[in-house]
């Protein structure tokens, strides 16, 4: 038991790490633009992040996390979940870039960086797939080989846009892109290449995917649209200043991803027992916790000069929002690891109406807690709208705990090389026994 208590606690160490990698590629490129462009071009390559962000939340839902709390597709079907998102992730691409030339078309300053970005689509979101296909594996040193070779390309690539006085944002666009198409390529190193089949993988476990499809851009959308109306009713100087300390925040954010995702992949192998899963999620809150107490601890003294030096003179509007977002941080540490246990134990579908319903409350607040008071205003509106959300996740978990475990597909039969074999039976459905288990 030792023995298997000090492995999670490495394999969390090592998801931590990469959580907070992942995140530090996006906010160095955020600083550098902050820092090198004017305002304006921040606030373009801000909208370039935005649709990233989305993309990322459609891929992660559908494939990253259903390859998550499905390890043994994971473990030996690897090439069958690459070939799905290789198929989705240039489809996406092609959507891309058929924007971009429409801005190109419209005279728009950001045609040119998307159709950058779409063109990078494909391998950037093959990048992300394949580091939760490494925790999935339980080998989250291989997702951590992925974010350092990104970061460590941008590093190369923004001093070399510098270097050769290509100060545009389409070429700032093209470095932080590039680097990740770069790094990307190593997933093929760690996984494989992809199987022939295209989207027979997704099809197979569509009933889970769409579901956690739905929960995560009730999220993604719900922050789209509550930042569009922020900026009707609020100036463009409160809404600048609350994705700049949101973008404080999102170390603490990373570190509870990090543990959601190591819980997710952990409950998933020991769904059918309780007191492990509830040892997963109780081990989440913990360390969620600690870190976001730190976290309120830094930002609400951070001294003027380090705050300074990371924001410039958007420090000044940013420093008296400090405290409400740490506040707001350390309400969602409460909340972390209850949605890993309700998808790992394959309950998505309480999982998915508890996401829309929490996003919809916060999203309510946020709108108009701006209309009162700005971004301060915003702010502590999102931490009364998260504290009520966290109160959502304990009923959703309690409640749907006290059922049976739902019945779980049997993983197709593979062949030799973990490829699945077309000429098999369908996947018969495993029983459980009603009332047995508990999450």
């Amino acid at each position: 038991m030792t023995a298997q208590v000090g492995s999670a606690g490495r394999r969390l160490s090592l998801v931590t790490v990469d959580q907070i990698l992942s995140s530090l590629s996006n906010i160095a490129a955020l600083i550098w633009v902050a820092h090198a462009f004017d305002p304006v071009d921040f606030g373009r390559f801000s909208l370039v992040v935005m649709v990233y962000t989305v993309a990322q939340v459609v891929f992660r839902s559908l494939i990253s996390t259903t390859a998550l709390v499905h390890p043994e597709d994971a473990d030996t079907r690897p090439g069958a979940i690459l070939a799905s998102t290789v198929v989705l992730g240039v489809a996406s691409g092609v959507l891309c870039v058929a924007a971009g030339f429409a801005l190109v078309a419209a005279d728009s300053a950001l045609g040119g960086p998307i159709v950058v970005f779409g063109l990078a689509v494909p391998f950037l979101v093959l990048h992300d797939v394949g580091r939760y296909l490494a925790i999935s594996r339980q080998r989250p040193g291989g997702a951590v080989t992925l974010d350092a070779l990104w970061f460590v390309l941008l590093a190369v690539g923004l001093v070399g846009t510098q270097q050769l006085g290509l100060d545009s944002l389409t070429w700032l666009i093209a470095a932080w892109t590039g680097s990740g198409v770069i790094a990307s390529l190593w997933v093929f190193a760690q996984c494989g290449a992809p199987t022939a089949g295209g989207l027979a993988w997704l099809r197979e476990r569509w009933d889970f995917s769409w579901r956690s499809m739905v929960g995560g851009l009730a999220a993604s959308g719900t922050a789209l649209v509550t930042a569009s109306l922020m900026a009707l009713f609020s100036s463009p100087i409160a809404v600048a200043a609350f994705r700049a300390a949101t973008l404080l925040g999102a170390p603490s954010t990373a570190v509870q991803l990090a543990v959601g995702t190591a819980a997710a992949a952990d409950i998933a192998r020991e769904r059918d027992d309780p007191r492990a899963v509830w040892r997963h999620v109780r081990r989440a809150i913990l360390i969620a916790t600690v870190v976001a107490v730190v976290n309120l601890v830094v930002l609400v003294f951070l001294p003027d000069v380090i705050g300074h030096a990371l924001l410039g003179e958007a420090w000044d509007i940013v420093e008296p929002l400090m405290l409400a977002l740490s506040l707001k941080v350390l309400l969602m540490a409460a909340q972390s690891g209850l949605r890993a246990s309700l998808i790992g134990t394959h309950r998505i579908q309480a999982a998915m109406v508890t996401d829309v319903v929490a996003i919809v409350l916060v999203g309510a607040c946020m709108v108009v807690g701006a209309a009162w008071g700005d971004a301060e205003g915003a702010l502590w509106a999102m931490a009364v709208g998260t504290g009520v959300s966290t109160v959502c996740w304990w009923i959703a978990v309690i409640w749907k705990g006290r059922g049976p475990l739902p019945e779980l597909p049997a993983a197709p039969a593979t062949d030799e090389r973990g490829e699945h074999d077309e000429q098999d039976e369908p996947p018969v459905p495993v029983k459980v026994a009603p009332g047995r288990h508990r999450a």
